[in-house]
C-alpha cells in the first residue's frame, strides 16, 4: 500500500482554494480573506456531501472556544459576500434550518502544480510530497484508489460509515500485494467532491478508480459500488447489495469479499484485453504477465503453450516479479495434471522450482502459497497440501482459489463436512470463476460418500457443462450416472467426454483422483472398466 502526499486545490465555480498555501483566488486575483472565514470556507468545501452544523464550525475553526451564534452567523455572511464576487452556478452556502450549513457548488480537486502561478512556485524541501504533472505514464503494475462512499438518506445512528467500508477495502485490497493501492491519506482527501475520474487518474496515478453510495431508507441499507477504468472511464464492475440495517455488518464482509474477487479475476482480465492486440515483442513484465493469466485461464493446452511463452518473457524482464513465477508454476502444474507434456516429471520439477521462488520473493502472496498446495496434489499428498491452502486462505481470506485448495484437499482426506462449507465459501466468492469446475465437482465427491446420487448428478452435470470444463469432468459426470445405475446417461457423457478429448484414457483419467484415497481411487478404476474406458 502506497502513500502520496500532494498539494491540492478546491475549484468550484472560477474560485480556486488552496489549502496549503491559504491562498483564494477568482480567476488570476487573490482575494484577502479573515483566517476565520478562511477555515470555514475550507470546512465546508472539504464536506460537501453532508450539513455542517454550528456545533462543528465552533469547534473546527475556533477550536472549541465558546462563541455566540452570532459570531458563527457573522461569518458565514463575510463568506457568502466573498462569494458573490466570483461566477457560481448556484448559490455557494445554503442554510439548512435547525441543523447547519451545506456548501451547495460542485467542487473538484486539482493538483497544485497545473494551478499555482509561476511566479509564486517556491522549491520544497521534502520532494517526497511532490507529483510531477505530467501523468500520462501511469507504470506497468495495476493501481487502484479507493474513495470515501458518498451518504444519502438517514444516516444519523451510521458515523462515519463512508469512511469506515472503503477504509476496510482498502486493507483488503492492500493484502493482495500484487496491486498498488493508494492509502486512504490520499484518497480521502476526494471526500465529497465531484468524481472526476481523469483528475483521479492524473493526481493519483491510478488506473482504476472504486466509487460508493450509502443510503438508508426505512430498515433498510443499500449501498452502491463500482470499478472504473480510469483511462477510459468504463465501469468494469458494479455491485448493489441491500440488506436490514441490523445486518450491516454481514453486508460490509459480503462486500469485502466481492472485492478479492474482483481484484482477483476482474481487473487482470480486463488488463489483459487491453493487451490482447499487442505484439509480444512489445509487452512489459507486468503486461506479459496479465496477458499470460488470461491465456493461462483457459484450461487447454494450446492457450497453456502461449501463457508459458508471456510469463517466461515476464520472468526475463522482471525476475522479481513473485505473481509472474506463480503464473509458470501452474502453467508447468497443469502441463504435469493434465498430461499435456511427454517428460511429466520435469514439469513437476518446474512448477516447484517457479512456485517456491514466487513465495522466496513474496511469502505471504495467496497465489504463491496456492500453487504450492497444488504441487502436492502431483505427489499424491492431499494432507500435504492443507498448510498451503490455509496459508493462502490466512493470508487473504477472501482468497477463492484457497478455499477452492482446501476443498479439494478436505474431499480427499475424507473431511467432507468442512469440504463442503469451502466449497460453498469459494462457489459464494466467484461464481463465475476459472476453477468453478472442480469447486462444484468437489461437491460431487461429497454427496458420492453421502449415498446421494441425485446431488451428486447434479454438481457433476454442473461441473461438465461450464464451457471451460476439461474431458475428465465429464467422465466424472458419467460415473455419477454409472453409480445410479442410468447407463444411458452415463453412455452419453462418456461420449461427450471423448468428444472433447480423443485421446483421453483410463490411465489418464484414474490420474485425476489421488491414489492415497483409496476408497474413490478404486471407483474411478470400477467406472472405466464399467464404462470400457480404454
Amino acid at each position: 500500500m502506497e502513500t502520496f502526499g500532494a498539494e491540492m486545490i478546491y475549484a468550484f465555480g472560477n474560485f480556486s482554494l488552496d489549502d496549503a498555501r491559504r491562498e483564494l483566488t477568482v480567476g488570476d486575483r487573490e482575494i484577502h480573506v479573515q483566517p476565520q472565514v478562511f477555515d470555514l470556507l475550507l470546512l465546508l468545501v472539504a464536506n460537501t456531501d453532508r450539513v455542517i452544523s454550528r456545533d462543528e464550525i465552533i469547534e473546527k475553526v475556533w477550536k472549541g472556544r465558546i462563541v455566540s451564534d452570532d459570531a458563527v452567523s457573522s461569518r458565514i455572511r463575510d463568506l457568502r459576500r466573498i462569494l458573490s464576487s466570483g461566477e457560481t452556478q448556484t448559490p455557494a452556502i445554503r442554510t439548512i434550518r435547525s441543523r447547519g450549513f451545506r456548501f451547495e457548488a460542485k467542487v473538484s480537486l486539482r493538483h497544485a502544480a497545473q494551478s499555482v502561478r509561476p511566479e509564486r512556485l517556491e522549491p520544497r524541501s521534502d520532494s517526497s510530497l511532490r507529483i510531477e504533472p505530467d501523468q500520462n505514464h501511469l507504470g506497468n503494475r495495476p493501481s487502484i484508489a479507493v474513495l470515501p462512499f458518498q451518504r444519502n438518506g438517514d444516516l444519523e445512528g451510521f458515523i462515519a460509515i463512508e469512511e469506515a467500508i472503503p477504509r476496510e477495502l482498502i486493507a483488503t485490497l492492500a493484502s493482495l500485494r500484487w496491486i498498488r493501492v493508494v492509502s486512504h491519506g490520499s484518497t480521502f482527501q476526494f471526500r465529497g467532491t465531484h468524481v472526476d475520474l481523469a483528475e483521479i487518474r492524473r493526481i493519483l496515478r491510478v488506473r482504476y478508480c472504486m466509487t460508493g453510495i450509502v443510503e438508508v431508507t426505512g430498515r433498510r441499507i443499500v449501498i452502491d459500488t463500482e470499478i472504473s477504468d480510469t483511462r477510459t472511464a468504463e465501469v468494469i464492475w458494479a455491485l448493489r447489495k441491500s440488506a436490514d440495517i441490523d445486518d450491516i455488518q454481514a453486508l460490509r464482509a459480503e462486500i469485502s469479499a466481492n472485492i478479492v474477487m474482483v481484484a482477483e479475476l476482474e481487473i487482470p482480465q480486463h488488463e489483459a484485453s487491453h493487451l490482447e492486440f499487442r505484439s509480444t515483442d512489445n509487452l512489459d513484465a507486468w503486461s506479459a504477465m496479465h496477458l499470460g493469466f488470461r491465456h493461462m485461464s483457459r484450461f487447454n493446452l494450446q492457450d497453456n503453450v502461449m501463457a508459458e511463452q508471456l510469463l517466461c518473457r515476464a520472468t526475463e524482464l522482471d525476475p522479481t516479479l513473485a505473481r509472474a513465477h506463480s503464473g509458470l508454476a501452474f502453467v508447468h502444474f497443469q502441463n504435469a495434471f493434465m498430461r499435456y507434456s511427454a517428460d511429466l516429471t520435469i514439469d513437476a520439477r518446474k512448477a516447484q522450482e517457479h512456485a517456491e521462488k514466487s513465495l522466496v520473493l513474496q511469502p505471504r502472496d495467496p497465489f504463491g502459497n496456492f500453487m504450492m498446495g497444488r504441487i502436492q496434489w502431483l505427489n499424491d499428498d492431499p494432507e500435504g497440501s492443507k498448510p498451503w491452502f490455509r496459508q493462502s486462505v490466512e493470508a487473504s481470506p477472501n482468497y477463492t482459489w484457497g478455499h477452492y485448495g482446501s476443498s479439494w484437499a478436505n474431499v480427499f482426506t475424507k473431511q467432507f463436512d468442512q469440504a463442503l462449507i469451502d466449497a460453498d465459501n469459494a462457489i459464494d466468492l466467484s461464481p463465475i470463476d476459472p476453477f468453478k469446475p472442480g469447486m462444484t465437482g468437489n461437491k460431487m465427491w461429497i454427496y458420492i460418500d453421502r449415498g446421494d446420487h441425485q446431488r451428486a448428478i447434479r454438481w457433476a452435470e454442473i461441473a461438465a457443462r461450464t464451457p471451460w470444463s476439461h474431458a475428465g469432468m465429464a467422465m466424472f459426470a458419467a460415473m455419477s450416472h454409472w453409480l445410479n445405475k442410468d447407463q444411458r446417461q452415463a453412455s452419453w457423457w462418456k461420449s461427450e467426454a471423448l468428444r472433447r478429448d480423443p485421446g483421453l484414457t483410463k490411465n489418464r483419467w484414474v490420474s485425476l483422483v489421488p491414489r492415497t484415497c483409496t476408497p474413490f481411487h478404486r471407483l474411478v478404476i470400477d467406472a472405466s472398466m464399467a464404462l470400457q474406458l480404454r
